[in-house]
C-alpha cells in the first residue's frame, strides 16, 4: 500500500444517466464519498487513492466505455503535494533549459559577415589560426589579433568581431576610396560543380547555366568584345552560384561530429541541401550536396 493509500482523489463521471455508473462501482465494492450531481450528465465524487485504479478498470477511458472518468487530482494534503511536485518539475525544466542555453552559448555554430564578405576566405583562415572554429567552444581574447590580420588586407578600413549567442559576427568595411583594390583578371571558379546561376554585369561569361566546372576554371573573362571588332579590358562585376557535392570518409566518434568536420571542409558559406551519413567501421561516410555563391567586385 502506498503512503497516500488512504488519501482521497476527486473524480468526475460523464455520461447519460451517470447515476447508473455508481451502481457498477458499488458492485465492485469501491467506497464512494461526497457524491454530487453537477448537471444531467455529470457527477462529482471522491474515492480513496488506493481505489483509483479499480475505478479506472471498471470504466476505462476508451471510445467503447459508456462513461468517461476524469481524475481531477488529489484532495487535501495529497493535492497540495501534487501541486508542489508540479511546480518543482516546471522549475527543474526551466533550470535545465537555462543550463542548456548557457552551455550552447559557449559554442560558435555560425559565422556571419556584415558589410562585405569579399575577404571571407581570408577571415576563415585568420579565425582558424586563432583557434576559433565552428561547432567548437569559442576562444576569446584573440579578437584584436584577428582584426589586425583582416585590417592588413587591401582596402579594409574597419573590422570588428562580436559573439552574439551561438553566432560570431565579423563586420568588415572597405574604404570608399578603395577602387584601386578591385579584383582584376578573369573570374575563376572556387568550386567544382554545376553552374545554377550566373550574372555578369561587366565581363564576358565563359560558361552558362547547367555547365559543369572545375575549381580554378575561368568562368568570366575580363575582356569585352566591341561591335566594330577588337576587345576592351574591363574589371569584372559578376556573381555565380554552384551546386556541388562533397563526399568522403570522415574519422569521427559520432555522426554529428562527422557532419561538423565535413561542413568545415566545404566552408561556412555553403547552404546544405542534402546530407547522407553512413556509419562505417570506426568512421562515417559523409555525402553533402550543397549550393555555394561566389562573387567578384559585385
Amino acid at each position: 500500500m502506498s503512503l497516500f493509500g488512504n488519501a482521497y482523489r476527486k473524480l468526475t463521471i460523464e455520461g447519460i444517466m451517470p447515476e447508473r455508473a455508481l451502481l457498477r462501482l458499488k458492485r465492485a465494492k469501491i467506497p464512494l464519498y461526497s457524491i454530487r450531481k453537477t448537471d444531467k450528465t455529470h457527477l462529482s465524487l471522491r474515492v480513496k487513492q488506493r481505489d483509483l485504479e479499480k475505478v479506472l478498470s471498471v470504466f476505462p477511458n476508451s471510445e467503447f466505455s459508456p462513461y468517461k472518468v476524469t481524475d481531477c487530482g488529489g484532495v487535501g494534503v495529497l493535492g497540495r503535494i501534487e501541486k508542489l511536485f508540479s511546480r518543482v518539475g516546471l522549475l527543474l525544466g526551466a533550470l535545465l533549459f537555462v543550463a542548456i542555453t548557457l552551455y550552447a552559448d559557449r559554442f560558435v555554430f555560425k559565422v556571419e559577415y556584415v558589410g562585405t564578405d569579399i575577404y571571407a576566405r581570408e577571415t576563415r583562415i585568420a579565425l582558424d589560426k586563432a583557434g576559433v572554429k565552428t561547432f567548437a567552444p569559442y576562444v576569446s581574447g584573440k579578437e584584436d589579433w584577428i582584426c589586425s590580420q583582416i585590417l592588413a588586407l587591401d582596402g579594409v578600413e574597419y573590422c570588428s568581431i562580436k559573439k552574439s549567442g551561438t553566432r560570431l559576427i565579423v563586420e568588415t568595411r572597405l574604404s570608399p576610396f578603395a577602387s584601386e583594390y578591385a579584383q582584376t583578371g578573369k573570374m575563376q571558379s572556387n568550386y567544382t560543380g554545376e553552374v545554377i546561376a550566373l550574372t555578369a554585369l561587366r565581363g564576358t561569361p565563359l560558361v552558362k547555366v547547367g555547365d559543369k566546372v572545375e575549381q580554378g576554371q575561368a568562368i568570366v573573362d575580363d575582356c569585352f568584345s566591341l561591335e566594330g571588332g577588337g576587345q576592351v579590358r574591363v574589371e569584372i562585376i559578376a556573381r555565380a552560384r554552384f551546386s556541388c557535392v562533397w563526399e568522403s570518409d570522415v574519422s569521427a566518434e559520432t555522426a554529428e561530429e562527422a557532419f561538423a568536420k565535413a561542413y568545415l571542409e566545404i566552408g561556412v558559406n555553403a547552404e546544405i541541401t542534402e546530407k547522407i551519413i553512413e556509419e562505417l567501421d570506426g568512421a562515417f561516410h559523409v555525402k553533402l550536396v550543397y549550393t555555394a555563391t561566389q562573387s567578384m567586385n559585385f
